[in-house]
Formats: C-alpha cells, structure tokens, sequence
C-alpha cells in the first residue's frame, strides 16, 4: 500500500488548468506545424532508387520466368519416361509385381502378375529405349519407346495420365 499524498497534487495531473494563450497582437505559438526541410533532395533520391529496385524486379521476374518455362517442360518430361523406364526395367528383369505397380487402377484388374507373366514370357523384352525428348505433352500424354522382344525392335507408345502425385502408365502396355 502507497503513503498518502501530502501537499498539492503534480501540475500533470490537474487536467482542467490549460495555459492561457500568449499575449498581444503578432504573438505565434512555437511551431504550430513541424518544422519542413526545404531542400527535396534527399526526398528525390530515395524515391528515384525504390523506382529503380522496382523495375529490376519486374524485369528479373519476366526473365526468369521465360528461362524457367522451357526447363520445367524438361522437367515434366524426363518424370513420365522415367516411370516408362522403371515399367519396361522391371518387365525386362521379370519383376511383373514392380511393373504391375506402374499401371493406372483402370489396367490393374486385366493385367494380373499371372497376364505379365504368360504375354511377356513367349516375348520377352531383351532391351529397350525411352526418348524423354520426343515425349509429348497435350491433352494425354504419350512416351514414345522401342523395345526389343527377342531379337525384333518394336515402336510402342505409352498412354499416360496423373493419379494423385505420380503418373501411371494407362495405354500401350498390350
């Protein structure tokens, strides 16, 4: 608990006392507005250099988005025949399980381990090549692959599509 208060209270705490105003005709209150630095310079630099980092910023935007385009069409590419690979990869190594596993939902019920295992039995695939660059990318998307099956080189087109995050394979397997 604080002491009582003795004698008269602060001058800050008596709000009703406000001080007169100056006497006499001519008489004006120091700095009525805040004093202005005449001199703009400063004020002109500043907006001159923010002006600047924004046009570079634009500008370095629009330049990387047009390097960037071409790189991530690569990019979306070498993902579809890399799932092409891994298909063909695991049919050649006779793992019909982890080939199964690269198929959409709508080609798992035909293409059982057991279908894998009869069609790419009497035609096995020796070898095989997937070109990323001529992959193309419109309303399907279809990799283009040569595969040999014993000794005959075949041109096959894989059908793909996106299921979730990854792609699958939903055409040219027969």
């Amino acid at each position: 608990m604080m002491p009582p208060q003795v004698g008269p209270p602060p001058l800050w705490e008596q709000p009703d006392e406000v001080p007169p105003p100056p006497r006499g005709p001519g008489v004006v209150a120091p700095f009525a507005t805040a004093p202005r630095d005449r001199d703009l310079r400063g004020l002109w630099w500043g907006l001159g250099i923010g002006g600047l980092i924004v046009v570079l910023c634009c500008v370095g935007g629009v330049v990387g988005i047009t390097l960037l385009l071409p790189y991530a069409d690569s990019i979306g590419k070498g993902q579809v025949a890399a799932v092409v690979e891994d298909y063909l990869t695991a049919v050649r190594d006779e793992d019909y399980a982890g080939a199964r596993r690269q198929l959409c939902d709508t080609e798992l019920p035909t293409h059982t381990v057991a279908w894998f295992a009869d069609h790419f039995g009497e035609t096995p695939v020796t070898d095989f090549t997937v070109d990323a660059d001529n992959v193309v990318i419109s309303n399907t998307i279809t990799v283009p692959a040569r595969v040999r099956e014993n000794t005959t080189w075949v041109e096959k087109r894989y059908v793909m599509e996106q299921a979730g995050t990854r792609y699958v394979i939903c055409g040219g397997i027969d």
